[in-house]
Order: C-alpha cells, then structure tokens, then sequence
C-alpha cells in the first residue's frame, strides 16, 4: 500500500470509530452516513435481529386492541343484556321501546340502522337516532309527531278507533299519552276519509291541519277551550268555495253563568290566519253582554269575507242559535 492510499485510508470513516467529543470537529468536515444499511449477509441479520423486539411489541398490541373491541361490538350475551336509555320530546315510554327492539329474534344484537328502521315504522315517530356505546348499551333518542286533534272512526269489525291526528294529517295510535291529555285535544267530526288503515286520509286535512297546529302554538289559550272541529262545510283544496269553513264548537262548562253562551265559532277557510288574529283581540265576554241579547246562546262567526250572502254583513257577528 503506497503513501498515498494510506492517507485516503486514514481520513475515511471507519464504523469502529468512537465518536466522541475529540472527533467532533473533524467529523463535521466529512459526510457520515450513520444509517447504511449493511451490505453482508451477517449485517443485514444483526439488523433484522434489532428490529424484532418492536414488531413483536407491535404485533401484541395490535392483538390487544382488537380483542377489546371485538368483545364489546359482537358479544351477543353483552348486547343482549345492555341498557337501553331513552330521549324523546313526546311520550313514548322505554318499553315500547324495548319491545321493537326485541319485536326482532336477533334483539340488541343487530345492527342499530335495522333497529332505527323498525322503530320509524311506528307512525307517532317522526325521526329515531339509535348510537351503540362502548359499553354495549343504547342510546334511542326520538323526534315525535305533534298531535293536534283527535278523531274516532268505526271499522267494519271492532270497536270504536281513537287516533290523533298530526298537523300533516298523519294519523297515529299516541302510545304514552295520558288519557287527560288525549281529552284536552279537540276532536275532528263530519269528515270524510279516503284509503285505509295507515292510508287513511281525511279530507280538508290540509287545512285543518296547519289552522289547528297555530292555534296550539300561538292562541294556545282559545285552542283549550275548542271540544269539537266540523270538517262538513270544508271542502279541503276548494278553499275559496263560497260556504267553505271551519265549525268549532266550545266547551261550554267554564264560561260566566250570567251571560249567554258562545258555543260556536266559524272560521272561513280562506282567511282562517287573519281571522284568529282578529278572534285574539276580540273581547268575548264583553261582545256577549251588550244590551240587546236575548238569546241564551250565539255563535260567532269571523269571515272576513261573507261568501254565502249576496248582501255584505260586517264581520264579525254573533249569531242566535236556535233550537232544533
């Protein structure tokens, strides 16, 4: 080796080199390249060697967490004995909660889209959002349909069906809700349906519908006194027809013994909006105590626009009632 190779030799990095402080500055000098991989085959192994413990680590970890969360999502005895919390802005109950849930064989365990389906089934539910925790249990939170009104039909075979009606004209069963309740809702007569069952559709409902759901929100201390909705003289989408209306009859029970009774009011289906703002600020009582009266009960009627006289009345008036 001649003089010249020595000195190459002598300022190439060597991996046996110690590095340390006295090096420090002469290695800045010269590239080092710490992390070639080895080029032999007992290098390559060293290096393969070195790299197991953390795959190992790795690969039980990995194992770990899969086990965990296998047996919290597939263990049928878990799901099938978790707990079932329930949020709704209506009545329904936990156990006609449970009951869908378990309508089906594979109970808790099935997946919560078909649980949410079965329970959206039910016509009083709106919208259902089912959440599985990581402890197994669920979470049903529902959105129910508002019940404006309630109507009873008769079917061919049976009893007599109470069911409430929404402000879209669904009817439903009203699972959950009080029996007060349900009497405190006006009930819809002198309608006409079409279809059947779940199908069932009444009528002017598209009407009555919206009329009965402001009266709850926004007149809610008139709308309690309502006992009745006449649906005879509404003639649903022909709500311009002359004679076209909505008859309300009122509970009677709390008003002043010592002046005549108010027993129905009539509202004109084409201006029922403007007419329970102008019921709103009308003064009843005093209305029925003017001198004058002498019938022992009236009927206010509130259309704006008279469409059954040729000849125009002010409006509104009171109306005697008289007996039959």
């Amino acid at each position: 080796m001649n003089f010249f190779q020595r000195i190459v030799r002598f300022f190439s990095p060597r991996r046996d080199a110690f590095l340390g402080p006295e090096n420090r500055d002469w290695r800045k000098l010269i590239r080092q390249d710490v992390r070639r991989l080895p080029t032999d085959d007992l290098g390559r192994k060293r290096a393969a060697r070195s790299r197991l413990p953390m795959v190992l680590a790795l690969l039980f970890f990995g194992t770990l967490i899969s086990i965990i969360f296998l047996s919290l999502g597939e263990n049928p005895t878990a799901a099938t004995n978790s707990v079932v919390t329930l949020k709704t802005d209506g009545f329904i109950n936990l156990s006609a909660v449970q009951k869908v849930i378990n309508s089906n064989a594979e109970g808790a365990t099935r997946d919560v889209s078909s649980i949410k389906r079965d329970l959206e089934m039910d016509l009083q539910i709106l919208s259902a959002g089912v959440r599985r925790k990581p402890d197994g249990s669920l979470e049903v939170t529902l959105q129910e349909r508002v019940a404006v009104a309630r109507i009873a039909s008769i079917p061919a075979a049976g009893p007599m069906v109470l069911r409430l009606v929404s402000p879209e004209g669904v009817l439903f069963n009203g699972n959950g809700y009080p029996e007060q309740a349900i009497r405190n809702l006006p009930e819809i007569v002198d309608y006409r349906t079409s279809g059947s069952g779940d199908k069932t559709v009444v009528e002017g409902i598209e009407i009555a519908g919206p009329f009965l759901l402001l009266a709850r929100t926004s007149y809610a201390n008139h709308y309690k006194q309502w006992k009745t909705l006449s649906m005879r003289d509404c003639f649903g989408a022909q709500e311009d027809s002359p004679g076209s209306n909505l008859r309300v009859t009122l509970r009677t029970q709390q008003q002043p013994p010592d002046r005549p009774l108010l027993t129905e009011i009539v509202f004109s289906t084409a201006n029922w909006r403007n007419e329970l703002i102008l019921l709103s600020r009308l003064d009843i009582d005093n209305l029925l105590r003017r001198p004058g009266l002498t019938a022992n009960a009236y009927v206010l009627k509130l259309s704006i626009q008279n469409r059954t006289s040729s000849r125009p009345i002010p409006e509104p008036r009171l109306v005697p009632v008289t007996s039959r």
